[in-house]
């Protein structure tokens, strides 16, 4: 993945709603297939988005999932129209909406009261993720886009880790993950990891080259399948690097 040009904001482009598009006229399974892949992917940035606007955790937990339940009850993303641009800012339109009408009228329900079909993405560690975002970053609006930048690639780490578990190579995936981009914690030395895994450093070495590109991949297959063109796929990545401060 090649870096942004320094000290370039790209603006977000506009995606080709491929979700929206197999909800709106997809089979039914797949319908659902896809809605659920954008919940999965907009929980946690709109828990963020909640709470950097001042939302204590139980009111964005419950933000979120009056969200999803407005979304999925009343059809609303079968109304959405491309011309209206990114699906992201779609979503951050109604979240706005949402919110403003709830702090308008004040009458948000009770946690844990009539709601049905509660979702379960990521509520129980939202929180615990969030209080790890950096306080700098104050603006509601940028820490959703990060949140939604590290969904990306947290996906990507995820199927590499199926990727290694259908290899029977866990152990190895285990040993070297760290060595991917965006990780906090320092990973252990080649010849350490060598030692570990009874395999030459060389190999390692190997290894952890091949797990890099791959992840790049994942990435990159991810973001074509939300953009039109070559172009639209470069800027999206480079959007994503820059959301992340690479």
């Amino acid at each position: 993945m090649s870096l942004p040009p320094a000290g370039k904001n790209p603006a977000f482009p506009t995606t080709s709603w491929s979700l929206i598009q197999r909800v709106q006229k997809g089979s039914a399974e797949d319908a659902a297939k896809a809605l659920e892949e954008i919940c999965r992917q907009y929980w946690y940035p709109i828990y963020a988005f909640a709470r950097r606007s001042g939302f204590a955790p139980e009111d964005a937990e419950d933000m979120a999932q009056t969200f999803f339940q407005n979304l999925v009850v009343h059809d609303a993303i079968r109304a959405a129209q491309e011309e209206k641009g990114r699906l992201r800012s779609f979503m951050l339109t109604m979240l706005k909406r949402m919110i403003s009408k709830q702090i308008r009228h004040d009458h948000a329900e009770k946690r844990g009261g009539s709601r049905k079909d509660t979702l379960s993405w990521d509520e129980l560690t939202a929180e615990q993720h969030y209080a790890l975002e950096p306080a700098a970053l104050a603006d509601a609006e940028a820490l959703f886009d990060r949140a939604w930048a590290e969904r990306v690639i947290n996906q990507a780490v995820a199927v590499l880790r199926d990727e290694f578990i259908t290899g029977n190579n866990l152990p190895l995936f285990e040993a070297i993950h760290n060595y991917l981009p965006y990780r906090t914690t320092a990973p252990a030395t080649y010849s350490v990891i060598a030692v570990l895994m009874s395999m030459k450093e060389g190999a390692i070495r190997q290894q952890v080259s091949r797990m890099r590109k791959r992840h790049a991949t994942l990435i990159e297959d991810h973001i074509a399948q939300t953009v039109e063109g070559e172009d639209e796929r470069r800027e999206e990545l480079q959007y994503l690097l820059a959301v992340m401060g690479v």
